[in-house]
């Protein structure tokens, strides 16, 4: 059996000879360098089976030379014991987060340190002997330091950058696509996605990075579904919610027909799964381990980020929303109609608000009770909804009366809209208890510009005199 080999790296001459003494005494084949560069060289030359490194040494310190190691593929599996005269619990730190596997201090008792060695080789076993690999140089090393620093640098760039995106951002889809955008830096994926789990419930959102086919983002979903109940131990969900969004530059893209390669990162929270960031794509397959073992860092912090910016949207949905018909309240649908009229001549050329008012639904209220009101009321803002673009912003006035926000529509346009939203909700069947109803609106549109409205109170003004208008002509019309 080939006796262990140890490596003591330190620039003081009389540690080395007491450590050099101690080991060679209890058996071992002891390797002494002076200073970091030195027992890298040595390392990777020699085939060790341990090294044991100074903290303080010239040229190359030890963290710095055991983060080397650690990243050397010949060279990350020996074990690293850091050797210092301090004893702070940042050292100790920073020394096991370089990757070092044990610390001790120079101020220990000999025996300690004898025992620790033992202890190692006894666990780790001698390394097999192969022959040396052709001898690194200084600047050898010196470049592979330098590269290894740049690669820090990048890592803690992106992962800062994702920590400023929580700083920056407030609306949760805008925080995703920027959050996606720095991950794209890190490897350029077609189809990405964050999920988020809550006991057999989960939430996806999926970021279509370039322009992939339909069939292709149905397989990712599928894939992605798979991962999350395997990561599970095969429990499978419950209720899935999946939202998709389109990259900035997507629509650029030459479209993809194939799925690529996949690559899923869990995010865990105690030991419980708590989320997974999703990759797929052709580089996804050309992922080196380092470029892996960083996007598992990513996808911790992007995971932490995404679910603060989800918790904030919905404390502020609170504050806007209407809690019996899920639309935006009075006051947030004034602050929209005062942020359009802002705009106007900056962004827009022209901009349309819709007054809305449900005709005769005092008599739900008073044939069929409160409470089935409200549920007429919950269906007709799902109707008025599902009526507009996803551009538009609906609001609930007051009581039965709604208005609508539409950007960058001019005055024929949205009485055309308005139009289209009047027969939408005639031809639609209401639930009033057991029984179907015949539901009617009359609609006030109002455009800005115009010569007449010199700001937003204004515009809601003539819109209300158009509804008005619109119920004096009998209800169940459209006038402007």
């Amino acid at each position: 059996m080939p006796v262990p080999r140890v490596l003591v790296a330190d620039d003081s001459p009389l540690v080395l000879r007491v450590i050099e003494k101690m080991l060679a005494g209890a058996g071992y084949s002891v390797l002494v360098a002076h200073d970091g560069l030195e027992a890298i060289e040595k390392a990777m030359a020699e085939g060790v089976d341990l090294v044991i490194l100074d903290v303080m040494m010239p040229r190359m310190n030890g963290y710095q030379a055991c983060r080397l190691l650690k990243t050397e593929p010949t060279t990350k599996a020996i074990p690293v014991v850091i050797l210092t005269s301090k004893d702070q619990a940042g050292d100790r730190f920073w020394g096991l987060e370089t990757g070092a596997d044990y610390y001790i201090t120079k101020d220990s008792e000999p025996q300690r340190i004898l025992d620790l060695v033992r202890n190692v080789l006894a666990t780790e076993g001698v390394r097999p002997r192969e022959a040396a690999p052709d001898a690194r140089t200084g600047l050898d090393i010196l470049s592979r330091v330098n590269d290894l620093l740049d690669r820090k640098l990048y890592e803690a760039t992106i992962l800062s950058e994702i920590g400023r995106v929580a700083r920056s951002l407030v609306q949760f889809e805008e925080t995703f696509i920027s959050v996606m955008g720095l991950v794209s830096r890190v490897v350029e994926f077609t189809v990405g996605a964050m999920a988020f789990l809550e006991h057999d419930e989960m939430d996806v959102e999926l970021l279509l990075n370039r322009r992939p086919t339909p069939a292709v983002v149905a397989e990712a979903r599928e894939r992605l579904l798979e991962a999350v109940v395997a990561a599970r131990g095969g429990t499978p969900l419950g209720r899935v919610r999946l939202r998709e969004m389109a990259g900035p530059d997507s629509a650029l893209s030459s479209e993809e027909s194939a799925l690529g390669a996949f690559a899923c990162f869990p995010v865990e929270t105690g030991s419980r799964l708590a989320g997974m960031l999703v990759l797929t794509g052709k580089a996804v397959a050309r992922m080196t381990p380092e470029t892996r073992a960083f996007l598992a860092q990513v996808a911790n912090q992007a995971h932490i980020v995404l679910e603060n910016s989800r918790l904030f949207e919905r404390v502020r949905n609170l504050a806007i929303r209407d809690s019996l018909t899920d639309l935006f309240n009075h006051r947030h649908a004034m602050d929209l109609v005062q942020h359009e009229f802002d705009r106007l001549g900056r962004y827009q050329s022209a901009f349309s608000v819709l007054m809305i008012d449900v005709d005769h639904f005092k008599r739900i209220n008073d044939q069929h009770g409160h409470p089935t009101g409200d549920g007429v009321l919950r269906e007709m803002a799902q109707v008025l909804r599902e009526s507009l673009r996803a551009v538009d912003a609906l609001g609930r006035y007051g009581g039965e009366e709604f208005v609508a926000i539409l950007p960058h529509t001019g005055s024929e346009e949205a009485k055309q809209t308005a139009e289209r939203i009047r027969q939408h909700v005639q031809l639609h069947r209401f639930h009033a208890g057991e029984h179907e109803v015949r539901m009617s609106i009359s609609v006030g549109v109002a455009t800005a510009p115009a010569p007449e409205l010199d700001g937003a109170e204004a515009l809601l003004r003539e819109a209300d005199k158009a509804l008005y208008r619109a119920k004096e002509a009998g209800r169940n019309r459209v006038a402007s």
